[in-house]
């Protein structure tokens, strides 16, 4: 699938829904079931906090959900692509929103253990 048509299909299915565009798309909730159920965790970690040796840090993320989707369809590296088969487009716009709505880590100055 290319691109222009996950796009495109995105957007279909955003407006169908009655979704702004401003908003993320997705559902948050159902995003972190899917994140789990999928596997992504044993990767990117429970709340997306990547690691070393196994995948980026991806909880809030700055793509934009068309690169997202893309990357997640036809990986840039080592991850097994999920095709829409697999993870539907409305499956990975729950994780897009999911991976958005996490918080931002803490700050090294707010770690007692970094300021000892």
């Amino acid at each position: 699938m290319g691109r222009g048509l996950i796009a495109a299909s995105l957007a279909l299915a955003l407006a169908g829904a009655g979704v702004a565009a401003a908003q993320t798309p997705g559902d948050a909730a159902k995003g972190k079931a899917t994140f789990m159920a999928d596997g992504c965790y044993e990767c990117h970690g429970t709340v997306g906090q990547g690691g070393r040796p196994t995948g980026p840090r991806i909880a809030r993320t700055q793509l934009p959900i068309e690169a997202f989707v893309q990357q997640l369809r036809q990986p840039s590296n080592e991850m097994p692509p999920y095709e829409a088969a697999v993870v539907p487009d409305g499956d990975a716009a729950d994780i897009y929103a999911y991976l958005k709505s996490l918080p931002a880590p803490a700050s090294a100055k707010d770690v007692p253990l970094l300021n000892q």
